[in-house]
């Protein structure tokens, strides 16, 4: 079970911050220069070569030299060996680096701040007697990271310019063996809906409409994404209660974005693109981790489109929001009864092709 936190290095000093931005600097030019040359098949693509074979990026760290070299190889083979879409020179941007314990060194701190992050940087100064510099950056502690506090640390840490991100890995725990089974919907208005007939994050499309407004890419746009994925963390963490479930079942959605441009309404189209199903699945996954709940993913064909009583499927027996049975007069909200026939599939029951529509009884008619 892997989780990570960020730690922000505002705490550092401006000359620290300066010679962190020139290590940036210094290491984005060397990645692009070699992602270049061997796009251009100008040096091998190969897992490993030694830092002497690395003679085009100078007097820079061996350490950093391998380290740049087995980046560049990775980002090439994964545009290279890419199964669908073109397959162009990588550009740079957003620059984050992984730092081993070669490179990087985590040591508690005695005064007000938490931990040091000991970085050894990849060039010479001539005045400090050409020994590599490095540089010593505060971090503090926080609610986030306090949750991981006895957790084991991954060797490595992730860098950018403005913060540090620490991986915490423990062994998952064993899951319960008593409790109950519940389904879960994920949908576009109400977050989630649970088999029990609870919404958890009911209205949800009003956080979607209020990014739409907002000019994308504006700083209010970025501020209202935040938000939402704050509030889509806060809904799962406070109104989702586990205490009494072995198990979650959720739909294994895929792709619901893609294809339907065309399809909608501009306006409507650009708040179905803010959608969080995948991270509102990926969010109860990790809380079912968490709390030892098993995490089941299971098809989602016809869930809201099958009575849960006498299991009559029909595309009609939905209507918007709302379901009623064309056989047998059950009615419920249409993401409940999604729910409820989540958390009565398994996941080993194949899902037939949709036969022709079956007709109605006569009562019904």
């Amino acid at each position: 079970m892997k989780r990570s936190s960020r730690y922000a290095l505002k705490f550092a000093t401006q000359k620290k911050k300066e010679l962190l931005k020139e290590t940036f600097d210094v290491f984005g030019e060397h990645l692009q220069k070699t992602i270049d040359l061997i796009w251009e098949k100008k040096i091998p693509l190969k897992r490993y070569m030694s830092s002497k074979q690395i003679d085009w990026m100078g007097d820079l760290g061996g350490q950093y030299k391998q380290l740049i070299y087995k980046r560049a190889d990775e980002i090439v083979k994964s545009v290279k060996f890419k199964k669908k879409g073109k397959r162009t020179k990588p550009i740079i941007k957003n620059l984050t680096i992984n730092f081993d314990e070669r490179i990087v060194q985590i040591e508690e701190s005695h005064n007000s701040f938490d931990k040091w992050i000991i970085l050894r940087l990849p060039f010479i100064k001539k005045r400090y007697k050409n020994q590599r510099i490095e540089i010593l950056i505060p971090i503090k502690e926080h609610k986030h990271s306090l949750k991981f506090k006895d957790w084991p640390r991954a060797k490595s840490i992730r860098l950018s310019r403005t913060y540090a991100t620490f991986v915490f890995e423990k062994e998952l725990p064993k899951v319960k063996e008593k409790g109950e089974i519940i389904g879960i919907d994920s949908g576009y208005k109400n977050l989630l809906t649970t088999s029990k007939g609870q919404f958890i994050g009911k209205g949800f499309d009003k956080t979607y409409e209020k990014i739409a407004r907002k000019k994308q890419g504006s700083k209010a746009f970025k501020r209202a994404l935040v938000e939402r994925n704050n509030k889509m963390n806060e809904c799962i963490n406070k109104e989702l209660d586990l205490v009494n479930v072995k198990e979650i079942r959720a739909e294994n959605l895929k792709g619901l974005r893609k294809g339907i441009k065309g399809k909608f309404r501009k306006q409507f189209n650009n708040k179905y693109q803010r959608w969080v199903y995948r991270q509102a699945l990926e969010k109860l996954e990790r809380t079912c981790e968490e709390n030892r709940v098993l995490f089941t993913k299971v098809p989602p064909a016809y869930t809201s489109q099958t009575c849960p009583v006498c299991h009559f499927r029909h595309k009609d027996n939905r209507r918007n929001e709302r379901f009623q049975c064309l056989e047998c007069s059950y009615e419920e909200h249409a993401d409940i009864v999604g729910a409820i026939n989540i958390a009565s599939r398994s996941l080993n029951v194949p899902i037939q092709e949709c036969p022709p529509d079956k007709p109605l009884s006569t009562e019904v008619r």
